[in-house]
């Protein structure tokens, strides 16, 4: 019997600005944490910079140029030092920050595992042809999450995207 390997190193995007942003978070990384194929989880909020000369600073609001740049730059230095994206993507509030990160992931050849996250699933499922054509494969994060705990990140098997309508 051959003996797994963690190899991969992940780079775990997503949105982080609700209560239910970070519930999923939690989830995600617990889930990645039992999964032997993997070394270590990089979760960009739990790296992130802090610019010494703000004082209480608050998400959403206008933020300094040092805070702006270090942030850009640790989310690339997590991505580059990444072997695989997983990113928590949230279908009814789109973030172009994820789009930009699973854009970036792809231009430098890595893969990338779409975890897609609805509170309708009673909608007809939509999906944009440059994230459908180009993640990976998906794994359904209202019914499929636990499969975050198996998938194999040695070796990113490749799965089409299907059941959404790509426009």
């Amino acid at each position: 019997m051959q003996k797994t390997v963690a190899t991969g190193r992940i780079y775990l995007g997503g949105s982080f600005n609700r209560e239910l942003d970070h519930e999923r978070v939690d989830k995600a990384k617990k889930l990645l944490a039992q999964n032997s194929t993997i070394a270590r989880v990089h979760f960009p909020f739990d790296y992130e910079f802090i610019d010494p000369e703000e004082v209480d600073p608050k998400i959403g609001e206008e933020r300094s140029m040092t805070w702006r740049i270090g942030t850009f730059q640790n989310d690339l230095n997590g991505i580059n030092s990444a072997t695989c994206g997983v990113f928590l993507y949230d279908m009814d509030i789109l973030d172009d920050g994820c789009a930009f990160e699973i854009g970036f992931m792809r231009a430098n050849h890595k893969p990338v595992v779409l975890v897609p996250f609805t509170e309708h699933p009673e909608k007809a499922k939509k999906m944009n042809l440059m994230i459908a054509q180009g993640v990976t494969v998906i794994i359904d994060g209202n019914t499929e999450l636990d499969k975050l705990a198996s998938y194999d990140f040695n070796c990113t098997p490749y799965i089409p995207v299907s059941g959404y309508g790509i426009y």
